[in-house]
């Protein structure tokens, strides 16, 4: 189990580390084709097909196991992101960004799963931290790489690149995740279990807080590379290094936070988190210079509240499931595309309304202020 578990963060960082290197680059791409105020409407899309995925994945667990289709998925991924690279119009670019996007989904999904198959509860924030920790890693590698090298090519060059580290988790898993024993997939009524996860408060409450993170990410990875690079005139090498330290806390913060919470639980913690995100969030609004270390000190601070709500609502959600209850964790993992299908839509009523770019950071500080509401709500009985 323990081997297992190790091989699964290796995978998963070599993933993300695919993953990351095209995450802030993909709207300033897309925006090559179309008007920026329009990028959102593609991830939108993405995001449909990635629920709609994501309701009939469990039929395909059941025929083929969670192990050849993360294969499956990887390899898919691979041949859209290559393509992807190579794209000439609009039609393209939506075509192949839309099967990258629902891939990654799924392929998350699917690491999440088999995670949770080789983990126990005693130690779940200890687990989930070091699988958190070292997939943040990889993203904060990803944007040293564009800012000191891989920032100064063709957002081709860095597609490609993202192709080629895809190949070799594919290979890792290939190789190292054989014979992995899978729980029985049931047959599943999707309306039932949808309702079930509703009604239960606990997983509820999961849910709604990692909607409003996902929507934090959304707004974030979309809006913010557009308006540093487009608005105040910062070269990819430079958002790379923001962003590289930016990503600090995911490292940082997840393994002793996931410790501490299986010691006291987690809502002082996700309220600490919502706060400190809403607050630096706000600080974005009145920064409008060209200076790296005020804008990278500035992110870093909204990431350190992010992770902290990352670590303990994952925390919180896994400590109601089991193993088998795939099912949930597939509702709980639509959160990043119903993120994305709200997100950009409303955005896009936003720009309607107010005067420049900068104001929807004044807009998403105060739907963080929700966030420490709802974890408040959160009683020891709950843990």
């Amino acid at each position: 189990m323990r081997h297992h578990r190790k091989i699964l963060y290796l995978i998963s960082f070599i993933f993300t580390l695919s993953v990351a290197l095209m995450a802030y680059i993909n709207s300033s791409f897309i925006s090559s084709f179309l008007n920026e105020k329009y990028v959102g409407a593609i991830y939108a899309l993405g995001s449909v097909t990635s629920i709609l995925a994501l309701l009939v994945v469990n039929n395909i667990f059941k025929k083929i196991g969670g192990y050849n289709f993360l294969l499956s998925a990887m390899l898919l991924n691979f041949l859209a992101v290559l393509f992807l690279a190579y794209a000439k119009n609009a039609w393209q670019v939506g075509i192949f960004f839309v099967l990258t996007f629902t891939f990654n989904i799924l392929i998350f999904f699917c690491l999440d799963e088999l995670l949770k198959i080789f983990s126990k509860d005693s130690i779940m924030g200890r687990i989930r931290g070091t699988y958190l920790a070292l997939a943040n890693l990889a993203w904060i590698i990803a944007q040293l790489a564009l800012g000191t090298t891989l920032g100064g090519f063709s957002f081709k060059i860095i597609y490609l690149t993202s192709s080629i580290i895809m190949i070799v988790a594919f290979i890792v898993t290939y190789f190292y995740l054989q014979n992995t024993i899978e729980p029985a997939y049931d047959n599943v009524n999707t309306k039932k279990y949808i309702g079930e996860f509703l009604r239960n408060k606990n997983l509820l409450r999961a849910y709604v807080l990692n909607f409003l993170l996902q929507f934090f990410y959304c707004w974030m990875i979309i809006y913010t590379p557009i308006y540093l690079s487009a608005h105040l005139g910062f070269t990819w090498k430079e958002i790379g290094l923001i962003f590289a330290i930016m990503l600090l806390p995911f490292v940082i913060i997840p393994l002793p936070l996931g410790k501490y919470s299986d010691k006291i639980g987690e809502r002082k913690m996700l309220m600490w988190g919502f706060g400190i995100a809403s607050l630096a969030t706000f600080s974005l609004f009145f920064i409008q210079t060209h200076l790296i270390w005020i804008w990278a000190l500035a992110l870093f601070s909204t990431r350190i509240g992010a992770a902290t709500i990352e670590v303990m609502t994952d925390v919180y959600f896994l400590k109601h499931i089991k193993p088998e209850n795939e099912e949930f964790l597939r509702v709980y993992r639509s959160a990043p595309p119903v993120a994305y299908i709200i997100g950009p839509l409303f955005a896009f009523v936003v720009f309607i309304f107010i005067p420049s770019f900068n104001f929807i950071y004044l807009v998403l500080s105060t739907l963080m202020l929700y966030g420490i509401y709802l974890s408040s709500t959160i009683r020891k009985s709950d843990i």
